[in-house]
């Protein structure tokens, strides 16, 4: 019904191009095509990607949970000292990397012997590294530093690793800015007793042992080339061997970073990183085993773990702190040390520090070092040289030197404190005692250490000693070295003429760093 007053309006007239006109089909709404239903296939494959996404979201947050869950359970010090004094020539230093790599608590060792360092030198490429080893008891200086406490601890000419177990992590690595003139970039700390407990976690891992001295010189004794080792096996791998031939500690730093590289590598093989569970083990694992500087993070280990795996022949070098003398018993002190030669040392790392390199005597040395045995048709007595370490001592070898004119230094590596009671025994039969003290080397029997000129004195030392065993070194000049053993069982009268037991064979040096390598 019209309302009054109001006019009713008409329609809008349709605008043209826009407006369609009214048809019997329907509005355009009406006009567009359906979209057809999914068939329940599509639908099932959607789900599943959906679920996957999800799946893998889930999981990539877990590791990345658990990487930083690690890294910040990882023990933390303040240990480096960047801008140290004794930092040489700092501005060729900007670009490399320089790890401190520090072993804990070595199997079958105690004190000072129970730890090893290995400075590792890596270039800003990552394509050259040069590994050089510290002999634990090699003297050093150590600069005022801070202590684990935060004192202040004075300077102090000391065992190296003194500097650490007296002095704490940021002693250590002034010890070794001091020594070397490199920039400490990272400190590394790894308790070796809890190594295997990684492997464990792995199952096994794949070791390459460069040559026969490196495996000799454990107590697993292994040929060169690749082998797979549990964690039992690391144990007595990173164990010294019964004779003590290692004796700045070299041969026990080139296994542990051989284990440490290799479990390492095996922890980022691709089936690893898919193991949820091997991970986790290794990771957690991982945090109770390494201790780092405030500044090193999870993923500067996993670098060096890498870049040490993936070098090798010249681009990875190895060298160990050039020494004058092992034995060496400073005056008022009871501890066998282990003197560096300085000059050789200082062109060492003077090269590294330019070049990132070895210095061309360092690698002469080391070709030397890792060289065949001289001809030993010399004689094993001929003066000046060292016999063939290879040859059995010849039945029939008498004694030529009577003990009165034999000086003989008594150091004691069996731990119960013996050397004054050795020391007696070898007077009442005639021998002259020189220097004695407390020997760090491990050794499983007893040795006589002697150098080219003290052939036959050494084997007069050796009759004397039951089970004692000859061991050449050109390191103690023309001292005699008898140290003692756990076997030790008394001294024997030797007069000249006395028969050398064949058992006494020399026994050779771990001085393999130099041969040709079975991993190249």
């Amino acid at each position: 019904m019209p309302v009054p007053g109001v006019r009713r309006s008409l329609p809008l007239p349709p605008i043209p191009g826009r407006d369609v006109p009214a048809s019997d089909q329907g509005t355009i709404t009406d006009l567009t095509v359906p979209r057809r239903p999914a068939s329940p296939a599509r639908r099932r494959l959607t789900r599943v990607v959906l679920a996957l996404v999800a799946l893998l979201g889930v999981v990539a947050a877990y590791y990345v949970g658990l990487y930083f869950y690690v890294d910040r359970t990882l023990d933390r010090v303040d240990a480096l000292v960047t801008d140290g004094p004794e930092v040489l020539a700092p501005q060729l230093q900007e670009s490399a990397q320089t790890y401190l790599l520090v072993g804990t608590n070595l199997p079958g060792r105690s004190g000072l012997s129970a730890v090893s360092t290995l400075i590792a030198r890596v270039s800003d490429d990552g394509q050259q590294a040069v590994l050089v080893s510290v002999p634990p008891t090699a003297l050093s200086d150590t600069p005022t530093c801070r202590d684990s406490d935060g004192e202040v601890r004075p300077a102090a000419s000391e065992a190296f690793a003194s500097a650490l177990l007296d002095g704490g992590p940021s002693c250590l690595v002034r010890s070794v800015q001091q020594l070397t003139g490199l920039r400490v970039d990272h400190y590394l700390a790894l308790d070796l007793e809890r190594l295997p407990g990684m492997v464990d976690a792995l199952g096994e891992v794949s070791v390459c042992i460069p040559d026969a001295a490196t495996g000799a010189g454990s107590a697993l004794d292994l040929p060169p080339g690749e082998t797979r080792l549990t964690g039992e096996d690391v144990t007595d791998f990173l164990r010294a061997g019964s004779t003590g031939s290692d004796l700045t500690g070299a041969a026990a730093a080139e296994r542990e970073q051989l284990v440490l590289t290799a479990t390492l590598r095996t922890a980022l093989d691709t089936g690893t990183v898919a193991d949820p569970l091997t991970l986790t083990r290794l990771l957690t694992r991982t945090g109770d085993t390494f201790t780092v500087d405030a500044d090193t993070a999870l993923d500067d280990v996993r670098v060096l773990g890498s870049t040490l795996g993936d070098l090798s022949g010249d681009a990875l070098q190895r060298a160990e702190v050039p020494v004058a003398q092992v034995g060496y018993v400073p005056a008022g002190s009871d501890q066998a040390a282990v003197v560096v030669d300085a000059a050789a040392t200082r062109e060492l790392f003077d090269a590294v520090i330019d070049g990132g390199t070895l210095p061309a005597s360092a690698e002469s040395q080391a070709a030397a070092d890792g060289a065949a045995p001289a001809d030993a048709s010399t004689g094993p007595g001929a003066a000046g040289s060292l016999p063939d370490p290879t040859e059995a001592l010849p039945a029939g070898t008498v004694t030529t030197v009577a003990p009165a004119g034999v000086t003989v230094d008594v150091l004691d590596a069996s731990g119960v404190g013996r050397t004054t009671d050795v020391a007696e025994a070898l007077a009442a039969g005639g021998f002259r005692v020189g220097a004695r003290g407390e020997e760090p080397a491990a050794v499983d029997r007893t040795v006589v250490r002697y150098g080219p000129a003290s052939v036959e004195p050494a084997r007069t030392v050796a009759a004397a000693v039951p089970g004692a065993v000859l061991q050449p070194t050109e390191e103690v000049g023309a001292a005699v070295q008898l140290v003692i053993g756990p076997d030790f069982t008394a001294v024997s009268p030797a007069p000249v003429g006395t028969a050398v037991p064949t058992t006494a064979a020399p026994v050779p040096l771990d001085e393999g760093t130099g041969a040709a390598s079975a991993c190249s």
